[in-house]
């Protein structure tokens, strides 16, 4: 039996820049950092007694005879790739609601990746579960997904990712100390607001016309590389906020089905609360929010907070870990 964890994240800038569609003509940098909730994937060979060869547990039950059969595509597609000769049983167990934001279908693919090569005795790199994930999401799936989530999922931490059309991607770590990391822990707010959605469906929306949204797509770029400057040289940290305004004025621009009235609402009502900036994760639409309140405001921030349902967080240094095997 193996069971893996595998962090969720969340992207503070450069969001959209990391989709193929955009990165491998003019390239892409995104930064983010993997949170302490987890993707839990527990996975075992099946004995031979049973009329079913697969057994698949996450919000449903399913018992089939053949892999074609399995209706979770991401469980199919991994299956049919990396397992095509087992009989499994496969249980998903997560920390946070799928479909909100914070990386959840990376997440599952990174983990189920990572469970089936350590239970055919094979070991990956971070780099290469990462990047056997994006290759599940965007080809195998033909989702709609950009490059970033699987990254950080698989790698943990707070990183500087880019990507080109000739090297693929890079990362590159932030190093900081406990202290400083501490203190964004202290800063960020993370708020779900209980309104599902597709990030698939939304993200079509997105990639539409995406030459057009140039200008747009490179001030993200700008911003994700001046949040890069201001942890790297440990400059006030209240400059983030500043810049996560901007930030969600330009998601807007981007994507017209990101930012929701009901979301715009939430927008105002944390700027009331005390918020210094704030976004909607992942493709928007609803599920989480995160936001940047000032040194030391957080229970203040917390108490004028009349809306969606707190989770406290810390930043995951791990990555995609097993737990037992």
């Amino acid at each position: 039996m193996i069971i893996t964890k595998t962090p969720y994240r969340v992207s503070l800038f450069g969001g959209g820049t990391d989709y193929p569609a955009w990165y491998k003509k003019n390239g892409g940098e995104v930064i983010s950092f993997a949170i302490d909730k987890y993707c839990y994937l527990t996975t075992r060979v099946l004995p031979p007694f049973f009329e079913h060869k697969y057994r698949i547990a996450y919000s449903l039950v399913e018992t089939t005879r053949t892999i074609n059969e399995i209706q979770h595509p991401a469980v199919r597609g991994a299956l049919q790739k990396f397992a095509p000769d087992l009989s499994l049983e496969i249980h998903h167990h997560g920390d946070l609601p799928a479909r909100s934001g914070v990386g959840s279908s990376s997440a599952f693919a990174v983990g189920i990746i990572h469970s089936l090569n350590l239970l055919k005795h094979q070991e990956y790199t971070k780099y290469e579960l990462a990047q056997e994930a994006i290759d599940l999401e965007q080809i195998d799936l033909n989702e709609n997904v950009g490059s970033q989530d699987q990254i950080a999922c698989a790698f943990g931490g707070i990183n500087y990712i880019t990507f080109s059309g000739n090297s693929g991607w890079d990362i590159n770590p932030v190093q900081m100390s406990d202290a400083q990391r501490a203190m964004i822990e202290d800063r960020v707010v993370l708020v779900y607001t209980g309104v599902h959605r597709s990030s698939s469906d939304i993200q079509a929306n997105l990639l539409a016309n995406i030459k057009d949204k140039s200008k747009v797509m490179f001030r993200s770029i700008e911003l994700a590389q001046e949040c890069r400057n201001v942890l790297v040289k440990n400059l006030d940290l209240d400059l983030i906020g500043e810049m996560l305004v901007e930030s969600w004025s330009l998601k807007k621009e981007m994507n017209s089905h990101a930012i929701t009235p009901a979301l715009e609402e939430v927008w105002l009502k944390s700027r009331q609360a005390g918020a210094l900036g704030g976004k909607v994760l992942g493709a928007g639409g609803g599920g989480f929010c995160m936001f940047w309140v000032k040194q030391g405001g957080r229970e203040d921030f917390l108490k004028k907070l009349d809306f969606g349902t707190h989770v406290p967080i810390k930043i995951d240094m791990k990555g995609s870990t097993c737990v037992l095997r």
